[in-house]
């Protein structure tokens, strides 16, 4: 019976559950005390840590919150194919971490100037002081998303005048074509700023009096403040012959026919003067006649992107334009037929030497330059359907790749010369293209395993021609290998030529001496092209596709003819 105290008190209805309590407390206490010393000390433990890790993590919240720290990216473990595991978005952004050191740097040193010296940290104005890296630069940065550095670089260049340069100074035509004109198409197509499309015709016109000539040939250079050309008597074809794209796209934007009839004349008179070989043009042409006077026939420098317009050009046209296919077609048949070349020592290298004006001597010898050549068969091969095209193209990528691999630092030389047999070749000391073979000394288990010699320019000035082909080989075939390669040349470039500010030419690639072969160089290319392509190389092959996109010899892409913007 209940007693007379707990009916008094109410208590009566909530017993049951207060015995319940009493009971389930009471089992707890003899579980706890069944437990031995260890397990008990174990659980206390437990709850202690517990309880500490929350009182910190108030704590910390509180003074120092974890949104405000720094991303902590963790290495990933090395592989024993190319030193590295990293997905392709992984080695997007270490590229885009480059590119946002190199313009930190050129930011803080040298914004608005041509060219931050990396190692010094001054700055120069060698092109004219329009600021070439920034303009040069801001589709790079386009690309990358970098969208706060590209506006502070169109802010930049809205207020430039482009109708003036640096006293006293003469401008090179081609070269402000293809990094200022060209970069500025580009920035005003991804971007639809109508300012850039404004100061790209205003770089197009301040360039224009170069076609002042009587065949239409270009003068090699313009006096921008005097608005005259100056006078010479030749220039080089890839000068008068890769100014097109540039003049084509800045007609098709304006709607002014004039920008690229002007500059067409010069092809008309390149494609009907007479050659030593079919498609072969040696690499000087006089001015006032046409003709083609003089100098080697090279794929290298000064003929170059000559050949690479041919068949941009007509991908441009929409495979449109006959006499592009038809000019690219003769060229590339005459360099199979007269300039390819293979090592004595390691039979899958192949290369694109060059040939005497009147295309009968032969010398063995890659330039860096030439590199270009595996992207342009390839894209020659996919547009033209020329399927040996692109087996020439694989094996010249080989090569290119290990002009980079087979040295000490893994960067790329200038040039590199092979034997003609066991004792001749070309002189190691000479360094402009010659034709005359001498002996030379006994072959080196370096030079038989390498398959090449190096000359006396062994510089790697942050050159993109191989990086440029690795990236439209890999498009073109999908083959991973070519991705593989990039990254190491990636990892190389960072290895050795970067500084605290950006990135610096390499004085010889053969020495392992890091900072003092540093030469304070690092030309707008590096921004506008290099990194553009190892970039691209890792992204998805529909991003800025080569179906919809011609990229211009600095890397500007530009889109095709009746492509609508993505």
């Amino acid at each position: 019976m209940l007693s007379e105290a707990t009916v008094r008190l109410g208590l009566a209805d909530e017993l049951p559950l207060l015995e319940k309590r009493q009971s389930l407390k009471g089992r707890l206490r003899a579980r706890w005390y069944e437990t031995d010393r260890l397990g008990r000390a174990i659980f206390a433990l437990v709850i202690a840590t517990l309880c500490a890790a929350v009182v910190a993590r108030v704590l910390i919240e509180v003074f120092n919150p974890f949104d405000s720290w720094p991303v902590v990216t963790i290495p990933s473990q090395e592989d024993e194919d190319n030193g590295t595991a990293r997905s392709d978005e992984e080695r997007r952004q270490a590229v885009k971490a480059a590119m946002k050191h190199a313009w930190g740097g050129y930011r803080k040193y040298a914004f608005g100037k041509d060219e931050l010296q990396p190692v010094s940290n001054k700055s120069n104005d060698k092109w004219g002081g329009w600021g070439v890296s920034l303009i040069d630069a801001l589709d790079t940065l386009h690309i990358m998303e970098m969208h706060e550095e590209f506006k502070e670089g169109v802010t930049h260049v809205a207020n430039i005048d482009f109708s003036k340069s640096r006293a006293n100074y003469t401008t090179p035509f081609f070269e402000m074509v293809i990094r200022s004109l060209g970069g500025l198409l580009s920035a005003y197509e991804m971007s639809l700023d109508p300012r850039l499309l404004k100061k790209a015709q205003q770089v197009g016109d301040a360039l224009m009096p170069a076609f002042n000539t009587s065949t239409g040939i270009p003068y090699p250079r313009v006096d921008i403040n005097s608005g005259k050309p100056v006078l010479a008597d030749r220039v080089c074809i890839a000068e008068a012959g890769t100014v097109q794209l540039e003049y084509w796209k800045l007609s098709e934007l304006t709607g002014n026919s004039i920008y690229h009839d002007t500059a067409q004349r010069a092809v008309d008179v390149l494609d009907k003067a007479r050659k030593p070989y079919k498609g072969l043009y040696p690499i000087w042409i006089d001015i006032n006649s046409g003709k083609l006077v003089s100098g080697q026939i090279t794929f290298g420098g000064r003929g170059d992107s000559w050949y690479e317009y041919m068949i941009k050009q007509y991908i441009y046209s929409r495979h449109s334009s006959d006499q592009y296919r038809r000019m690219y077609e003769e060229s590339i048949d005459g360099m199979k037929a007269k300039m390819i070349g293979q090592s004595i020592y390691d039979p899958d290298m192949y290369y694109v030497g060059d040939l005497d004006s009147t295309a009968t001597k032969f010398s063995p010898r890659f330039e860096h330059l030439t590199c270009f050549v595996p992207g342009m068969l390839a894209l020659g091969s996919k547009a033209l359907g020329r399927p040996d095209d692109l087996e020439l193209a694989r094996k010249l990528s080989y090569t290119c790749f290990q002009m980079y691999n087979r040295t000490d630092t893994g960067l790329g030389p200038e040039y590199v010369q092979f034997r003609v047999d066991d004792n001749t070749g070309i002189s190691p000391l000479q360094e402009e293209i010659d034709f005359t073979t001498v002996k030379l000394n006994v072959t080196s288990e370096r030079e038989k395993r390498d398959g090449f010699y190096l000359g006396s320019n062994r510089g790697y000035i942050l050159r993109p021609e191989t990086l440029e082909s690795l990236m439209v080989m890999y498009r073109v075939t999908g083959d991973k290998i070519y991705k593989e390669w990039g990254w190491q040349i990636f990892r190389a470039i960072e290895k050795w030529t970067k500084t605290p500010s950006a990135y610096s030419a390499y004085r010889d690639v053969t020495s392992t001496k890091g900072s003092k072969e540093l030469t304070d160089s690092m030309e707008s290319f590096f921004l506008a092209e290099t990194l553009k392509y190892l970039y691209l190389l890792f992204s998805p092959v529909d991003y800025y596709s080569l179906d919809e996109y011609v990229f211009n010899t600095e890397a500007h892409p530009f889109k095709i003819i009746g492509r609508s913007r993505s």
